[in-house]
C-alpha cells in the first residue's frame, strides 16, 4: 500500500468520524484492490485483536490506555498528539492525511483451541500443560508479544470464544524477517489437553504464497481445497528430525541416567560409529537409517540408496522441560519432546508437524518387523460427535432411511449451532445420544443399519 493511499484513508476516517461524532478508539476496515482503489467495508466503534499490531508499529503506543482516557474525558493522551509532530506549513489537505508515523512490520497470530484437521471445529477441556513463548527480544532482531489470560489447568469452556492467546512478531526491518520470528516462536508453544491450531498457522508462515504477500481472503480455499489434513515435511525435513530424534535419545539416557546401550557404546564407553532406526510415526511408521560418525550424521530412508549427512552444531535439553533448542546445519531450530510412553515412543513436533516417534537398533527393528499392526476400528456404521457440545435436537429417527449428506441432528458449541450431516445413505438403527445431553469428540451419536 503506498503512502498516497494510506494518506487517503486517514483523510477520510477523519470524515466519517466526525460525521458520526465518535470519539473514542475504533477501527475502520476498507478493501483494496490491484489498482490501490479502496472501499469502505465496516466500522468498529471498539479495539480489536489485532491492535497490538498497531502498538508495536507505533512504537508501542498503549491503545487501550487512550481508549479508557478518553471514556474518562481526559481527551486524547498528549502522547499521540506529540507522535504526530510540528504541523506548522503543512496544508490542511496535508495536516488531515497526517497519522501516527510507524516502522517495521508486525504479524499477529491467534491461537485458537480449535481442530483445524476436522475444519476447524472448537475443542474444549482443560489445559494440561501450557508453555507460551518468552515475550520480548527474540535475541535476531525481532521483538515477541504474547497477550493471554490462561495458565495451566485452565478450562476451555464451550460457551465462550476459544481463543486461547495472541502471538505477534516485529521486526524493524522487514516483512520476512517478522514472519521468521513468528514461525519460530509458534514452535515454542507447548498446549496440551486440547487441540490448538498452532500445527496449522506454522504451515501457512511457511507456504511461499503467504511468504510473498499473495494472501486473498479465499487464501484457504484457493491452497487448502480438501482442508487442512497437518504438516507435510519434506524428506530432507524428516530426515533432519530423524537425526534429532536419534541424537537426543541418546542424550537422554544419559541425563536421566539410564544404562548404557552396548550397541551404541564400545568396552570404554566411548560413543562409536553406530546404525540406528528411527521410525517416525512409532513402531509401524516410516524407518529412517542413521549412521553417527565422528562429526556429523548420515541419514536415510530405510533400505534406500539415497542418504543426506545432517550436521547437529549443538542440542540445549532439559529431560524436565519440552522445549529444546537446536542449531542443524547452521540454522538455530526449536522442537517439542513429549515423555516417553511404556511402549518406548515418544512425541516430537518440528516444523509445526507432530510424530509418535521411537528409536531402535537395527536388530530390534529387524524383530519388530514380526510385530502385527493393531487392527483399525471400523466406524463406517457410526456417526461420531465432530466436536465436544450439547446435542439440541434430531431430525430423524429410527428406523428412517436418509440419504448422504441429509442433516441428522444439530450440536451446539462455543455459541454456534453446527448441522452434523449424514456420511452416506442409508437407514438408521439407532439414536445413542439424548436430546440436550453434553456429548465428548468422537462420541457415538448415531448407528447405521449394516450395508451387505
Amino acid at each position: 500500500m503506498t503512502e498516497e493511499t494510506r494518506a487517503e484513508m486517514v483523510r477520510q476516517v477523519k470524515r466519517l468520524v466526525r460525521n458520526v461524532d465518535y470519539s473514542s478508539a475504533g477501527t475502520v476496515e476498507f478493501l483494496v484492490d490491484e489498482e490501490q482503489n479502496f472501499y469502505f467495508l465496516e466500522m468498529n466503534t471498539r479495539l480489536q485483536v489485532e491492535h497490538p499490531v498497531t502498538e508495536m508499529v507505533t512504537g508501542n503506543v498503549d491503545l487501550v490506555h487512550g481508549m479508557i482516557d478518553i471514556a474518562a474525558g481526559k481527551g486524547i493522551p498528549q502522547q499521540y498528539l506529540d507522535l504526530l509532530g510540528d504541523q506548522q506549513g503543512l496544508s490542511e489537505s496535508e495536516r488531515e492525511g497526517l497519522s501516527v508515523p510507524h516502522t517495521g512490520h508486525a504479524i499477529e497470530a491467534r491461537i485458537y483451541a480449535e481442530d483445524p484437521v476436522r475444519g476447524f471445529l472448537p475443542s474444549t477441556g482443560p489445559l494440561l500443560e501450557y508453555i507460551e513463548p518468552e515475550s520480548g527480544d527474540d535475541g535476531d532482531s525481532c521483538e515477541i508479544r504474547v497477550d493471554s489470560g490462561v495458565v495451566p489447568g485452565s478450562i476451555i469452556s464451550q460457551y465462550y470464544d476459544p481463543m486461547i492467546s495472541k502471538l505477534v512478531a516485529y521486526s524493524p526491518n522487514s516483512r520476512e524477517d517478522s514472519i521468521k520470528a513468528l514461525s519460530r516462536a509458534l514452535d515454542s508453544y507447548r498446549i496440551s489437553g486440547i487441540m490448538h491450531n498452532c500445527s496449522f498457522l506454522s504451515d501457512v508462515l511457511r507456504h511461499q504464497a503467504f511468504i510473498d504477500g499473495e494472501t486473498p481472503t479465499n487464501f484457504i480455499d484457493l491452497h487448502y481445497p480438501d482442508g487442512f489434513e497437518g504438516v507435510k515435511l519434506s524428506n530432507i525435513q524428516e530426515g533432519e528430525l530423524a537425526a534429532i530424534a536419534a541424537k537426543s535419545s541418546f542424550w537422554r539416557g544419559s541425563i536421566l541416567q539410564r544404562p548404557t546401550n552396548p550397541l551404541y557404546f564400545n568396552e570404554e564407553g566411548e560413543e562409536e560409529a553406530t546404525e540406528t532406526i528411527v521410525c517416525l510415526g512409532g513402531m509401524f511408521g516410516t524407518p529412517y537409517l542413521v549412521e553417527s560418525t565422528e562429526d556429523n550424521l548420515k541419514v536415510s530412508p530405510y533400505g534406500a540408496d539415497t542418504s543426506h549427512t545432517v550436521q547437529i552444531d549443538s542440542m540445549e535439553m532439559d529431560a524436565a522441560f519440552p522445549i529444546m533448542d537446536v542449531v542443524i546445519n547452521g540454522t538455530q531450530k526449536t522442537l517439542q519432546i513429549g515423555n516417553e510412553g511404556n511402549t518406548g515412543t515418544f512425541s516430537m513436533t518440528y516444523e509445526g508437524a507432530t510424530f509418535e516417534v521411537i528409536v531402535m537398533s537395527l536388530k530390534e527393528y529387524e524383530l519388530s518387523s514380526h510385530m502385527k499392526e493393531p487392527k483399525k476400528v471400523d466406524t463406517s456404521d457410526l456417526i461420531l460427535s465432530p466436536m465436544p457440545g450439547t446435542l439440541i435436537s434430531y431430525s430423524v429417527e429410527d428406523g428412517e432411511k436418509v440419504v448422504e449428506n441429509q442433516g441428522v441432528c444439530i450440536i451446539e458449541a462455543m455459541k454456534m449451532q453446527n448441522v452434523i450431516r449424514a456420511p452416506r445413505s442409508g437407514v438408521i438403527k439407532k439414536l445413542y445420544a439424548e436430546e440436550g445431553s453434553s456429548l465428548m469428540t468422537d462420541e457415538v451419536i448415531v448407528e447405521f443399519e449394516k450395508t451387505d
